[in-house]
């Protein structure tokens, strides 16, 4: 009888105690002060296999972004994504393509700044071969189709390796400048059999 009563009692111990640890935890959490709560670099939301696009005003798709992870912070209003990759279509139907480790945006959305194993592909268009840049950091405007770095930069064009350091690319006109440090070489294109 007295095994019996143990054993009805025993869950209502348990039950008892994790309330009384619920207390105490809001309690210790709770005595944060409105200050520190929003000194604490948490996210106030996640998204996970983040999509977002953008449409001019004649209902064209502009951009289109994608990520593994979105996580936006409300204490300096930046949201950060991982394995990002915007893709940007230019007037003429020109595909650019950036894609890096990891991004933050803007508060206002307008400027993505991507970081870690950068790749900006232009793709290829008419006689122009794939142009592909690589960087560790770069600053992307989507809406003005404007990509720049101040880093050591690698730029592959066909046959040719173009090293730099820093850029601004235009992609809307497609013109590119290439800020210090220039340096390109060509690899000779085998002559056709006889």
């Amino acid at each position: 009888m007295l095994s019996d009563r143990l054993a009805l009692a025993f869950p209502v111990f348990v039950v008892a105690m994790l309330t009384a640890l619920s207390f105490w935890l809001d309690a210790v959490v709770g005595t944060a002060t409105p200050q520190e709560k929003q000194l604490r670099h948490d996210p106030d939301f996640i998204v996970d296999n983040f999509v977002a696009n953008q449409t001019g005003i004649d209902g064209r798709l502009k951009h289109t972004l994608h990520a593994t992870r979105m996580s936006h912070f409300l204490d300096d209003d930046t949201t950060h994504l991982e394995n990002p990759r915007l893709v940007h279509y230019t007037e003429k139907r020109l595909e650019v393509t950036a894609t890096s480790d990891r991004a933050q945006l803007s508060s206002d959305g307008e400027v993505i700044q991507l970081s870690g194993n950068v790749r900006l592909t232009r793709a290829a268009v008419g006689n122009q071969t794939e142009l592909v840049l690589l960087t560790e950091r770069m600053v992307v405007t989507p809406d003005k189709g404007f990509a720049r770095t101040d880093q050591p930069v690698v730029i592959r064009n066909g046959t040719s390796r173009t090293d730099a350091v820093g850029l601004e690319f235009d992609y809307n006109t497609r013109q590119l400048e290439l800020l210090s440090e220039v340096r390109t070489t060509w690899q000779a294109v085998p002559a056709a059999g006889r």
